[in-house]
């Protein structure tokens, strides 16, 4: 093996272990801040889900009025209870599942995938820490987990694949390295002052919702 191959490899590895390191580290801050700050979190929440609401009621009311028909009252409560019970259904349905999605892929991917698998647990045994993670991305047909998987049996059974070339170690480690930025990227630091602006600005929104509304309830009919 060259330098620069061991070298890329090591490197591969190091990024693996620090995306990995990096999303524990980001959800576990997270449920940190939240114990924190827990009551500016409910406010926060709560009123980015009214806005979504009074987003949804001014949409319905606004259709009736482009197709020149009278808005009632109790037609439009009906329509938001329906509303409100999808997005409650959606809300712990995200929770339950902790936003894991079987990924769809092509008959070719999921060769792939069967292939990868097969040859990663003739490798290794159950008590090797890899063999729980290979388990949950062949669940979740995740074909990139696999592949990372993989190169670290690769790397540690010190027998590199033929094909496995320098090029395509340098494109594995810049999308590793962009999907590092892209984790740094959307979980910024969340303070005190962050959500106070935060809840300042749902504020601020709601109340201008609150004053499109009202033209509506204006002109609302009661059943």
């Amino acid at each position: 093996m060259s330098t620069t191959t061991n070298y890329l490899i090591n490197l591969y590895r190091s990024l693996i272990i620090e995306r990995d390191e990096l999303k524990n580290t980001t959800e576990e801050n997270l449920n940190d801040n939240y114990q924190m700050y827990t009551d500016l979190y409910k406010e926060y929440y709560g009123l980015m889900v009214e806005c979504i609401f009074f987003k949804k009621r001014i949409a319905y009311c606004q259709r009736c009025k482009n197709h020149h028909i009278k808005i009632y009252k109790e037609e439009l409560e009906g329509y938001m209870d329906a509303v409100k019970e999808d997005y409650m259904y959606e809300l712990e349905d995200l929770r339950t599942h902790k936003k894991r999605v079987k990924k769809h892929l092509s008959d070719e991917d999921m060769k792939q995938v069967k292939k990868i698998f097969k040859r990663i647990i003739k490798r290794i045994d159950p008590n090797n820490p890899l063999w729980e993670r290979t388990l949950e991305s062949y669940r979740y047909n995740n074909l990139n987990d696999l592949i990372y998987i993989e190169m670290l049996v690769d790397y540690d059974k010190q027998s590199i694949r033929k094909n496995l070339d320098n090029t395509y170690l340098i494109a594995q480690i810049e999308r590793l390295k962009k999907e590092i930025e892209s984790i740094e990227n959307r979980n910024p630091k969340i303070t005190k002052e962050y959500l106070e602006k935060k809840i300042m600005i749902y504020r601020l929104y709601k109340y201008n919702l609150d004053k499109q509304y009202s033209f509506f309830e204006k002109v609302m009919h009661a059943c």
